[in-house]
């Protein structure tokens, strides 16, 4: 693993949205690689997406550097990102919410430790293989996994955006799964908002990762397909690519 070559692109726009509240990190050096969904609106959106990016790397890189274990430091840097939104939540005007999604992939020695909050996705792509590595915190995908709804349904479901997991979340105690895997030669992994992820699908991913070797090239690509599938969210994702 030592001898991996880790590269990594990000690419994020603004779209049909009067600001972009989307957020991301791609630091090869730190080994850390983010992507985050702000919510609540405006400056509410940005803060928190912002506060997200900004605490997460460095709260990571803490734990980790007073010999932590690395699942236990990723949850504790979304936790203590989740306390700085709220803490920064009180001061905006009442019933209005501000959060963020946040999806995280952290090099550790010869693993990559991948978590979710709300409805960004983390994909890792071997060969032929597409597998989704996070959980969508929406309250139709719950209901689809507890069997109260099929997959048709929540896809149509009023539900599908409402988010009962993220970060700005007063009642996230156990924070999120954290999924370790030992990155091969060729893998890429794909973080991605939801302003993407609708707009794409497994194949598309499949394509894409044989197709380019350089992740930024990639980023730029995939982008640009769900601009022009019609999406009109903020569009943003990273491209980690191991050789």
């Amino acid at each position: 693993m030592g001898s991996l070559q880790v590269r990594a692109g990000g690419h994020s726009v603004q779209g049909l949205r009067p600001n972009n509240e989307d957020r991301y990190v791609a630091d090869t050096t730190r080994d850390v690689f983010l992507v985050a969904d702000g919510m609540g609106g405006q400056e509410s959106g940005e803060q928190a997406s912002g506060l997200a990016v900004e605490i997460i790397p460095r709260a990571v890189q803490v734990h980790l550097d007073a010999q932590g274990d690395p699942s236990q430091a990723v949850m504790q840097a979304l936790l203590e990102a989740n306390q700085a939104i709220l803490d920064a939540g009180q001061h905006q005007a009442a019933g209005r919410r501000m959060g963020t999604t946040a999806v995280l992939a952290v090099r550790q020695a010869d693993q990559i430790y991948v978590a979710g909050l709300g409805d960004s996705r983390a994909y890792l792509i071997r060969g032929e293989q597409v597998e989704q590595l996070t959980i969508d915190h929406t309250v139709a995908e719950a209901l689809l996994r507890n069997g109260a709804l099929t997959a048709e349904q929540a896809r149509q479901s009023p539900y599908r955006h409402v988010l009962y997991k993220f970060l700005g979340c007063a009642d996230l105690s156990d924070s999120a799964e954290v999924r370790p895997f030992t990155p091969q030669p060729g893998d890429r992994l794909v973080l991605a908002s939801d302003g993407l992820t609708n707009f794409v699908c497994p194949n598309d991913l499949r394509a894409g990762a044989a197709r380019h070797s350089d992740p930024q090239e990639w980023a730029n690509e995939l982008v640009g397909l769900a601009l022009g599938r019609g999406s009109n969210d903020n569009v943003t994702c990273v491209v980690v690519a191991f050789s």
